[in-house]
């Protein structure tokens, strides 16, 4: 006898069964469910199973090593590698781990030996929960383990400039502190920088940022300083031609709190602002 084809919901269905679901694991699981509200109902739908079924896998879940996740595959240890064989064999060996669920980034100028030691003698020793749920992968960071604080001040600066620099340009709060202070030293809001820097757009019709250079930059433990040369482009009306400017543009940033890795900028001082 053939089988019935199952009826396909229509979205308002759908919508239905994703705010029962949401009631359902605000209930379970505690927290307040919101869900993707920009997300189809089909699509809403599949994700909001596949993080109920992830909730009951992590509830009676054990743990276990990174190596053994992967299946235990066999390596070779770092120093018994050439430099041509540790590309080959971190290349199969990232793929594998991919293909398990586990993956890792770092940036690139990071070496290909120091990436290889890091996950033989490392990461295959750290532990996870033993859960595997389709489409679920277990994401590390290098630098988390490693923090690279030159660069992660120097990423911070960048954004920063860019979303003065660019008219329109998307503001990220999650890169200021919580305790900014304004040129002279006072507290501030962050929104109050989001104010001047579009007070400063205003004046034009345009802003580009050209180029900068980091001309200095201090690091201490939990604290740091840069100061930027900009050289931005600004347009007065609509079809007019562009001119160049230049400005001094300074930061004082601090070591997150909560992430070793992560550095926010408490002062912003600059003439255009």
């Amino acid at each position: 006898m053939a089988k019935r084809k199952r009826k396909k919901k229509t979205a308002e269905e759908l919508s239905t069964e994703n705010e029962l679901l949401k009631l359902k694991m605000m209930a379970e699981f505690g927290g307040d469910f919101m869900g993707g509200e920009d997300l189809p109902p089909d699509i809403e739908n599949q994700f909001l199973k596949q993080v109920m079924s992830f909730h009951k896998l992590h509830d009676s879940s054990k743990t276990t090593t990174v190596y053994k996740y992967i299946g235990e595959p066999e390596y070779n240890h770092v120093n018994d590698l050439s430099d041509k064989e540790v590309v080959k064999e971190l290349k199969a060996l990232l793929k594998l781990m991919d293909k398990k669920g586990v993956a890792l980034s770092a940036l690139p100028e990071t070496p290909k030996r120091e990436v290889y030691r890091f996950i033989t003698e490392e990461l295959f020793k750290h532990e996870i929960e033993d859960v595997k749920v389709r489409g679920w992968v277990n994401q590390f960071v290098y630098e988390e383990f490693y923090p690279n604080p030159d660069y992660d001040i120097r990423s911070a600066a960048s954004l920063c400039l860019q979303s003065i620099f660019n008219k329109g340009h998307v503001f990220f709060e999650d890169h200021y502190s919580e305790e900014m202070k304004d040129h002279l030293g006072l507290s501030m809001e962050v929104e109050e920088l989001r104010e001047k820097i579009e007070a400063f757009w205003s004046k034009f019709n345009n802003v580009k940022l050209n180029q900068y250079d980091v001309d200095k930059l201090e690091i201490n433990e939990d604290t740091a300083h840069v100061v930027c040369n900009v050289s931005y482009k600004t347009q007065a009306q609509k079809g007019r031609k562009f001119k160049t400017e230049d400005a001094v543009v300074e930061f004082n940033l601090v070591r997150s709190k909560f992430v070793n890795s992560w550095w926010e900028i408490v002062q912003v001082s600059t003439d255009v602002l």
